[in-house]
């Protein structure tokens, strides 16, 4: 990643690390996916939280059935989206569905963002990249029903603007920015300046 990071940033990942791991040695799951979590907003894609966070889901999964749960949970559906590799789906169902968001629901949507983030940066490649808005056939953006942050990040493309400085100038969350963005160059909305 070319992005450094500070000393005191790796110092508090360290600690977060660890407090993540005392916690949930005491069975304090919940205090421990918060831990991870914190160094996953330090740095998105950090592999040992996603491992501590896939290893403690993986374990805090009921063992056998029970014929009186009848449906399974919002979380178990995208616990079982992502084991199958549909990590984006999971992640739709997580952030749209209308319930109570307990601690395993904001556990598991946290664990699905850092598991996307790393595929959105190897889609997107290089930030320093400058996106255009393609036209043509089939990619008139105008009557379409576009998320409000597409519509948003998809009116500031300029063909002079860089993909980083378009992050950093959107005002969003560095996830949402990208997966906002690798949606559009996925639908031929937009492609890369020269090419």
């Amino acid at each position: 990643m070319a992005e450094s990071m500070s000393e005191s940033d790796a110092q508090k990942i360290a600690s977060l690390l660890q407090q993540g791991l005392e916690f949930y040695g005491t069975g304090d799951v919940g205090r421990a996916f918060m831990a991870w979590g914190e160094v996953l907003e330090l740095e998105p894609g950090n592999e040992e939280a996603l491992d501590y966070m896939r290893d403690a889901d993986r374990r805090a999964k009921p063992r056998g059935g029970n014929a009186d749960l009848g449906q399974p949970t919002l979380v178990e559906t995208a616990r079982r989206l992502l084991q199958s590799g549909d990590a984006e789906s999971a992640y739709e169902l997580m952030s749209s569905a209308p319930t109570e968001r307990t601690l395993e629901h904001e556990a598991m949507t946290e664990l699905l963002r850092a598991s996307l983030y790393g595929g959105y940066r190897a889609e997107l490649g290089d930030l320093s990249q400058v996106p255009t808005v393609v036209s043509g056939k089939g990619t008139d953006v105008s009557g379409r029903n576009l998320p409000p942050n597409v519509g948003f990040l998809l009116s500031m493309i300029d063909g002079a603007t860089s993909l980083a400085d378009l992050i950093s100038v959107s005002g969003m969350d560095r996830f949402e920015s990208l997966r906002a963005i690798s949606r559009m160059h996925a639908a031929g909305f937009i492609t890369w300046a020269g090419r």
